[in-house]
């Protein structure tokens, strides 16, 4: 038979027993579990943080190639202008070039007719015409005996391989002259 004593017994003493908390056990696939997962929570928060370093690098990286590109755009357009400034130039330069060149001719030809004319003679120049290889020169003088002498300095020039004169017209005082001068 078995005695149950309801009444409580003051004279012994009470143990107060605290109530044991015990962690529940875990197996140690539970530890491996926990440790994967604090594991990867740490690297994806790496990995986080890493691109958006990565994103935020990459902004600034195109931003700055962005304004390289705007620059070298301004550089081109530059470039491009002076090319043009620099071919209208060359054009004029040519032009200018070739007037030089073609000027030479007639330059030399004045300049020879204009030597040849005898100093304080009384002959004047009316036209002077540019025919193929040759030149004609027509004037008037009042003294007809300087007409040799102004046809030798034309040949002396050395423009001229000959020197011809075409017609004399005696009209009052002043003698009509016509020179045909062939060039070399």
């Amino acid at each position: 038979m078995i005695k149950i004593n309801l009444l409580k017994d003051h004279s012994a003493p009470i143990e107060k027993s605290q109530p044991s908390i015990t962690a529940p056990k875990i197996p140690l696939t539970g530890y491996v579990y926990i440790a994967v997962v604090i594991a990867a929570v740490i690297m994806l928060g790496y990995l986080w943080i890493s691109s958006g370093n990565a994103v935020k690098v990459a902004n600034d990286e195109k931003q700055r190639l962005e304004r390289d590109l705007k620059a070298m755009e301004d550089l081109r357009k530059m470039f491009v202008e002076l090319e043009q400034k620099q071919r209208e130039r060359q054009g004029r330069i040519d032009i200018i070039s070739k007037l030089l060149e073609s000027q030479k001719g007639p330059v030399k030809l004045l300049n020879a007719v204009i030597q040849s004319i005898p100093q304080n003679d009384g002959i004047w120049l009316t036209s002077l015409e540019q025919t193929g290889a040759g030149v004609k020169v027509k004037g008037a003088t009042r003294i007809p005996e300087v007409l040799p002498d102004f046809m030798k300095d034309l040949e002396k020039s050395g423009i001229f391989t000959s020197v011809d004169i075409e017609q004399i017209e005696r009209r009052y005082e002043v003698s009509y002259f016509s020179i045909v001068c062939t060039g070399k």
